[in-house]
């Protein structure tokens, strides 16, 4: 276990600098469009089509940070108020459900890029890179999801000490 929390702190951090890199690159496109259009009155149409894409990709990359720290929505209405025991096998079973759906995710943007052979409007990029992205946030959620199972079931809820 000690391994998968080395290698994942290694993920983490790279994820969190394509992350920052990726917020500096939407802030510059954005405000350098808007100069654009106000000052020169003449907008940069490619910015749409990389702004779109890389939201996606700051939205499952976040997605997958905050399922490390547990920080996705969840409801603890019955989890809360069971004991430690029934609460590892909620989370356990929790964890399973989200796995799944992150590699689906993963696998539908998968198939995406095998079938979409169509380019961007303006840019002409291969929409098959703006699907990578989703690929990628499926397998970052998945892999943070058993990352905060794994953890969860180690260190437990503190719930366990006042039992």
């Amino acid at each position: 276990m000690k391994v998968y929390a080395r290698i994942m702190k290694v993920v983490t951090a790279i994820e969190n600098i394509v992350l920052a890199i990726s917020m500096i690159l939407v802030l510059v496109l954005t405000f350098g469009n808007v100069v654009a259009r106000k000052v020169f009155h003449h907008s940069w149409g490619f910015t749409e089509e990389i702004v779109v894409a890389v939201f996606v990709l700051i939205s499952l990359l976040a997605a997958g940070v905050a399922a490390k720290d547990g920080g996705l929505v969840n409801l603890g209405l019955i989890s809360d108020n069971v004991s430690y025991g029934k609460q590892k096998v909620l989370h356990i079973i929790s964890t399973m459900i989200c796995v799944i759906y992150s590699l689906i995710l993963a696998w539908e943007g998968w198939g995406r890029i095998q079938a979409d052979h169509t380019f961007s409007p303006i840019l002409h990029i291969s929409k098959s890179v703006f699907w990578s992205f989703v690929v990628i946030g499926g397998i970052s959620m998945a892999l943070h999801f058993i990352q905060n199972c794994i953890e969860f079931c180690i260190k437990g809820s503190g719930k366990e000490e006042a039992e």
